[in-house]
């Protein structure tokens, strides 16, 4: 497993813990030993607090790779006695290099507390109010809840005991996120639902990639992500992203210009698109939005289809832009007429169950316009002879943790979003590596591996909609040519693209 050194922090000695390790089966996992007391460790690598409990990766003599949990245990610094290693070339430029390294925390007393995690409620919200939550669930995800598969994703309301002093309740919880901006317009219900679970991951992944602490994005609201909270709100603080100046506006910007372009000269495809006379939710072309006051997903389909997860998809959501590694092209299929490929465009999505499983992205209503391939998987004018039609189960999805995998399996006609990194609106590469699952079983089998990359584009999207009129996502699907309208921007997401290509390997 290729390992980036620099994200490697001063050597560490683990003293007065107990290891809790076990072997990993993927190939490209780090191999485990077990460690005793009074280890030497060179090179702690990133380390993860959540309450009692730490996560870290690590060098020791020989040259082996380690990975390991440390309980109750007290870390402290010995000398630097092995050579340093060669480092990595750095990001292309204007690209920011990966954030500082996590530096393990100041000595954290955290009150005592019980873990607050998705579907909990406090000990006074009353049935109906339960009642009431989860039959708005399926209204918006569209599907009894009966009928999603058993896993992490499901919620299932679990009444809370009565919080112990010193810690906070879900309703504490959500009014905190709430004045810190992470958490607008939400209810403060006393119920974790997928909001608040959004807003607790998405202020731990900024405490872990924009502060440098030490914090796992898992959505469990413990002792530590309380302390940490309890810090924000006694400091008055509000999370700033520090985004680029003008590069929003940018993005509107060449959104509304690829409108005026197809307008103007729609060709055959898009052509199609206007004349269609059914329900669908891709948008006419003289119906498409670029506003500021909605939430804007791009994803631009590369003239190279090469079956990688290599394209960059941009979200836009009040002033911000993130960037994120994904595939459009429609990966494996074993229908008869071919591959479906989602038409260019702008659609509408709203969050749904991909495979009855876990939150994704779907069409809003009866689906997206595709055209199939036919069994050659390259789209022609005979192919477009077969005509449009609409397919609403052609998703915006997570898609483990890309790397140097095909897209195959993982997409047939989805558009997919990796987990092992993202580019956050200061530009600068965020590496969720270390946490990042590989497969589908991992975030239901490990607690310590999420979706990494993909949960960040989740959480913006479900935490900060809260108090905006349109919670529509409008994916807009260009192609490589239409960048041109905007020479600036396709330079940012050529760079962006290499940065986080060279970043995964």
């Amino acid at each position: 497993m290729a390992t980036d050194y620099s994200l490697y922090t001063d050597l560490f000695q683990v003293a007065q813990t107990e290891a809790v390790l076990r072997e990993y089966p993927e190939a490209d996992a780090l191999a485990l030993v077990t460690l005793a007391r009074g280890q030497r460790l060179r090179r702690l690598d990133t380390v993860y607090w959540n309450g009692d409990w730490m996560r870290f990766y690590a060098d020791v003599p020989g040259g082996r790779k380690y990975e390991g949990y440390l309980r109750h245990g007290e870390v402290e610094d010995i000398a630097d006695d092995a050579p340093e290693p060669a480092a990595p070339p750095p990001p292309a430029p204007p690209l920011a290099p990966p954030s500082p390294p996590v530096q393990p925390p100041a000595p954290i007393s955290p009150p005592a507390g019980q873990m607050i995690a998705l579907g909990c409620v406090d000990a006074d919200v009353p049935d109906q109010a339960c009642a009431a939550y989860l039959g708005e669930v399926e209204r918006t995800t569209r599907l009894k809840l009966a009928d999603v598969s058993p896993g992490l994703d499901k919620v299932a309301t679990v009444r809370m005991a009565p919080a112990p002093a010193g810690a906070m309740t879900i309703a504490q919880v959500q009014q905190g996120l709430k004045a810190l901006g992470f958490f607008p317009g939400g209810d403060v219900d006393g119920i974790c639902g997928y909001r608040t679970h959004s807003a607790i991951r998405l202020f731990q992944e900024y405490v872990r990639s924009i502060e440098g602490q030490a914090c796992l994005p898992d959505g469990r609201f413990g002792p530590q992500t309380q302390a940490h909270l309890q810090r924000w709100l006694a400091a008055g603080a509000q999370p700033d992203w520090a985004p680029r100046v003008g590069e929003y506006e940018a993005w509107l910007g060449l959104l509304n210009g690829v409108k005026q372009k197809y307008l103007a000269a729609p060709g055959r495809v898009l052509e199609k698109v206007n004349a269609f006379a059914g329900a669908s939710d891709t948008r006419k072309v003289a119906n498409w939005d670029s506003g500021p006051s909605g939430i804007h997903l791009i994803g631009v389909r590369r003239n190279e289809a090469n079956n990688k997860f290599d394209d960059i998809f941009v979200l836009l959501i009040k002033g911000l832009v993130f960037k994120f590694q994904g595939s459009t092209e429609p990966g494996a299929s074993q229908h008869p007429d071919g591959p479906p490929h989602l038409v260019p465009g702008q659609h509408d999505y709203h969050f749904g169950w991909h495979k009855r499983t876990y939150l994704a992205l779907r069409p809003k209503g009866p689906g997206v316009l595709i055209i199939r391939a036919g069994a050659d998987r390259k789209l022609d004018d005979a192919d477009l002879d077969r005509g449009l039609r609409p397919e609403p189960t052609i998703n915006i999805h997570w898609g483990g943790r890309g790397m140097a995998g095909d897209v195959n399996n993982w997409s047939e006609g989805c558009q997919v979003i990796t987990g092992t990194v993202y580019v956050n609106p200061a530009n600068k590469l965020v590496s969720c590596a270390a946490f990042a699952a590989v497969s589908p079983k991992d975030p239901v089998t490990k607690h310590e591996r999420t979706r990494g990359a993909y949960n960040v584009l989740v959480d913006l999207v479900t935490a900060l909609s809260g108090d905006m009129a349109d919670n529509t996502v409008k994916y807009t699907l260009l192609t490589e040519p239409d960048l041109d309208l905007a020479p600036e921007l396709k330079q940012t997401l050529a760079l962006a693209r290499e940065g986080v290509l060279r970043m995964v390997g």
